[in-house]
């Protein structure tokens, strides 16, 4: 018992002297200080530089920065004049090579791209590049009768582009819907639409079948899509001949994924 006594005694005595001697504070040091007041000392450090003059993002030091209408050689973004706010991030290595984050505030998006001025033989993005980010905002596990409302988890709106993960006879694969019009954040349709198709493993004089398909998600609200249409065609190119939707086939969507 003695003996811990001593131990803790010690402890306390180091402590003290320590905290006399005034433990400096880092990102990766918390010193003495209490949760809290290290928390407030992160946020601190974190805190952006606001740029008021005109600035290229290339000719930035390391450190996190905040800037609109005066940045320069930012991401050029189709139809999003106005939507200038970023949040930019520059980390530089000791050869002098630089990553450059920047995100745009009105719709969350990322871009990076590396300033390499010793360039090897490794290829850099040089350019900007889209950092992308999925997000399931469906799922499912069954087949869809026509007429089926889907409800997704998030403002499709908030998405650049819709994947649409699907089976069909025996064949898995995904399609791509949606895509960015010029006169919004993003453009939503209001008629989704794809095809599809599918070769029968029944090969011979007599049966030589491929089948088509062409599936419509129509869009009833921002969180909304319905199933509202599917036309199958089973064609036998051996003899020439196609019937028109008779039965569906065994169609299933099993994902809806938002990308951005």
């Amino acid at each position: 018992m003695a003996n811990i006594v001593d131990k803790t005694n010690q402890i306390g005595r180091k402590t003290t002297e320590l905290a006399a001697n005034m433990i400096p504070v880092s990102m990766q040091n918390n010193g003495l200080m209490t949760p809290k007041d290290k928390r407030l000392v992160d946020s601190l450090n974190r805190q952006r530089t606001r740029l008021t003059r005109p600035v290229s993002v290339n000719d930035l030091e390391p450190g996190f920065y905040s800037g609109g209408v005066m940045l320069k050689d930012v991401p050029l973004i189709d139809g999003l004049t106005g939507y200038n706010e970023w949040l930019i991030e520059v980390s530089k290595t000791v050869t002098g090579a630089q990553l450059i984050t920047a995100t745009q505030v009105a719709t969350g998006s990322t871009w990076r791209k590396v300033i390499d001025l010793a360039p090897t033989a490794l290829s850099h993005p040089t350019v900007w590049s889209k950092v992308t980010t999925e997000t399931i905002l469906w799922a499912g596990s069954a087949d869809l009768a026509v007429g089926t409302k889907l409800t997704l988890v998030d403002n499709m709106y908030n998405y650049d582009g819709l994947i649409v993960n699907y089976y069909f006879d025996g064949v898995s694969n995904s399609a791509r819907l949606q895509a960015s019009r010029a006169d919004a954040l993003t453009g939503v349709p209001s008629l989704l639409f794809w095809d599809g198709m599918n070769m029968s493993s029944t090969l011979s004089d007599g049966v030589l079948n491929m089948e088509f398909f062409e599936a419509y998600l129509e869009k009833v609200d921002n969180t909304h899509l319905k199933f509202s249409s599917f036309n199958h065609i089973v064609a036998n190119l051996a003899k020439g001949t196609a019937v028109y939707n008779t039965g569906n086939g065994d169609f299933m969507i099993s994902q809806i994924i938002g990308v951005r």
